[in-house]
């Protein structure tokens, strides 16, 4: 295990004269996202083992110690990509934020969704669509990218986020990490100079 600030394991596989560290993750805020009660498959990509399907995103609440809001109704989806037989989905979702002080945040979201490596599938057809999955059962996180308006917000048009994602009574829970090796000092703003 690795702690944030340490030296990388990678200077044991191969060492080289540049100091490498793990990087930190700093909280930027907690989203709950209502999705809608249907989904929508949409073909076969590919070879015809996987299929897509839309599950368009309702509406929810953000919070953070920065950042507060909903996310617009109906203002996205997730389009997931499934392998017929495996227990595993990729991620490709957007949508868009508004924030208490009228600000709309555009969101790009692309990840990973895999059951817990050694119990049961979390993706089984037979039991229906899923209403709880927590970190202890699923491998779940996500690359967020975000479109920000000039202003109080600019900053996160340049971070690297990370979501680590679960379920809670339908709603699809989102932590969301800014990943940086300068913790405690807040981002750049992105406002050319």
């Amino acid at each position: 295990m690795s702690n944030p600030g340490e030296q990388s394991v990678g200077q044991k596989h191969l060492p080289l004269p540049v100091a490498m560290r793990v990087p930190y993750m700093e909280f930027i805020y907690r989203l709950s996202a209502d999705m809608t009660d249907f989904t929508q498959p949409v073909g076969a990509p590919f070879n015809g083992s996987q299929s897509r399907i839309i599950m368009p995103i309702k509406g929810g609440v953000v919070k953070g110690p920065g950042l507060s809001g909903e996310i617009v109704h109906m203002s996205g989806a997730d389009w997931a990509t499934t392998t017929q037989g495996a227990d595993f989905m990729r991620l490709d979702a957007r949508y868009t934020i508004k924030t208490d002080d009228d600000a709309f945040i555009f969101i790009k979201s692309k990840g990973t969704f895999s059951g817990h490596p050694s119990g049961p599938a979390a993706i089984d057809p037979s039991r229906g669509p899923p209403t709880e999955f927590s970190q202890d059962q699923v491998e779940w996180f996500t690359r967020l990218q975000f479109e920000a308006p000039p202003g109080r917000y600019n900053w996160m048009n340049g971070v690297f986020a990370i979501g680590v994602l679960a379920m809670s009574e339908k709603r699809i829970i989102i932590d969301a990490y800014r990943v940086t090796n300068f913790p405690h000092i807040p981002p750049r703003d992105m406002k050319a100079s």
